[in-house]
């Protein structure tokens, strides 16, 4: 499911799941670093285990800094009851999250955002920018 949604993480690093998001994702999903932006990826057990299977048979040499940076820090998630899920310390630093964060859907992941510096890309990326990219791209 695509979108945005605001929420905020409590003293102990938990957050609401989009309940959109959770149905698609299911009841058990991983949490990365993000590779380009200082944010979270969420990944369906699918598309993490599809990851790692794509990272077994690659060099070490460039595998290994990978896994170290994805794997090392990465947190399974299963939303309790209440449709909460806990944000390891270690993803929460790297991803300057504080109270307030913005979730947004993608296509077959999600990425968890602070939400001052999700407002700061989109400030700082225009509308021109992503217009070069698509036409980069073929879109």
């Amino acid at each position: 499911m695509y979108g945005e949604y605001e929420h905020t993480v409590d003293a102990k690093g938990r957050m609401n799941f989009p309940a959109k998001l959770r149905e698609e994702f299911g009841e058990h999903f991983f949490i990365a670093k993000s590779f380009n932006e200082k944010c979270l990826t969420v990944y369906t057990e699918e598309s993490w285990n599809k990851l790692r299977e794509n990272l077994k048979d690659k060099p070490s040499k460039i595998a290994l800094p990978i896994e170290r940076f994805l794997f090392g820090s990465a947190c399974e998630a299963e939303p309790d009851k209440q449709g909460r899920i806990a944000i390891a310390p270690a993803l929460r630093a790297y991803a300057e999250i504080t109270s307030e964060v913005v979730v947004v859907g993608l296509v077959g992941r999600a990425e968890i955002w602070d939400k001052a510096l999700w407002e700061k890309y989109n400030n700082e990326t225009t509308p021109e920018d992503i217009a070069g990219m698509a036409e980069e791209i073929g879109i």
